[in-house]
């Protein structure tokens, strides 16, 4: 926490000097012109609400002739940094209190081992992994909807009390009993299975619900928790992508990364200044909005 401010300026731009120079040629680096906009589009929504940045990433690159495989691998590898690095140098700088460490190991370690499997053995095709993430966006769609309706009626009642999706929230939870656990390792288990290998995403969205309803925590430390949890989970299947698959488009992730380090750097500020209400409801237009982009691009 005291060297975070050190480590994203100058040490983190720094490295990236040394990453373009190593891989990147002139063509290379004019190819992907336009990639740093795009990271910080992605990265500011990624690290404001839970949807990671492939959200913006994978349909965005299918609409310009990426295949679904290449945009998946890139968006893993811009979640480990955008989310992981950037996003909890960014959060932990701004509002350490939010993260909930306790829940960490229940979501990143059964993740890891589902996502291992299946980006080595995947078993959807990407007609069937598009159609199963629209449906899943639609259903935390309508859950978090439900939960801003409802606080919308709490607080014109007159009642002052802290934005939560459940009723009975937990200020301290962050360890607990076996049955939670397993419940959110299960959870994350399954997601790391199914969603990450073959789209890329769903972690994130799929830690706010655990943080949510199992965890029971209040909707500003579920929504930063699953963010950075988002990124930590896109590190194995990341790694896997660069040395064992190598399907990492270097040129585009290479020139999106200074996007996704700008992105990250202001989505605290976003969210501060929007509110946990206003984060929620864009939430959920871009989920909808992603589940069109899923049935119909």
């Amino acid at each position: 926490e005291t060297n975070s401010g050190v480590i994203m300026m100058p040490v983190i731009p720094l490295l990236w000097c040394v990453l373009l120079v190593t891989t990147m040629d002139r063509q290379e680096v004019l190819s992907a012109w336009g990639m740093p906009m795009l990271g910080i589009c992605s990265a500011s929504l990624a690290n404001a609400v839970p949807v990671g940045g492939g959200i913006v990433f994978v349909p965005v690159l299918g609409l310009f002739g990426v295949k679904l495989e290449l945009g998946t691998a890139f968006a893993v590898a811009t979640m480990t940094f955008g989310n992981g690095v950037f996003g909890f140098l960014s959060w932990l700088k701004k509002d350490p209190s939010s993260i909930v460490w306790g829940i960490v190991p229940y979501a990143v370690l059964p993740a890891w081992a589902g996502a291992a499997y299946g980006t080595y053995r995947p078993f959807l095709t990407p007609t069937q992994s598009r159609h199963l993430f629209a449906l899943f966006c639609v259903l935390v769609a309508l859950v978090v909807g439900r939960g801003i309706y409802r606080n919308g009626r709490i607080h014109d009642t007159g009642e002052c009390r802290t934005f939560s999706i459940v009723d009975d929230y937990d200020h301290d939870s962050g360890g607990g009993t076996g049955r939670r656990s397993l419940l959110a390792s299960l959870s994350s288990f399954c997601v790391g299975l199914i969603l990450v290998p073959h789209i890329g995403i769903g972690n994130a969205m799929t830690t706010f619900l655990v943080c949510t309803f199992i965890w029971r925590l209040p909707a500003k430390k579920s929504v930063v928790t699953s963010i950075l949890v988002g990124g930590w989970t896109s590190f194995l299947p990341f790694i896997m992508h660069l040395f064992l698959i190598r399907d990492v488009p270097m040129n585009l992730w290479v020139m999106g990364l200074p996007g996704v380090y700008l992105g990250a750097r202001i989505a605290p500020l976003v969210h501060e200044g929007l509110g946990i209400t206003r984060v929620l409801t864009a939430f959920v237009f871009f989920l909808l909005g992603t589940a069109m982009l899923m049935v119909f691009a």
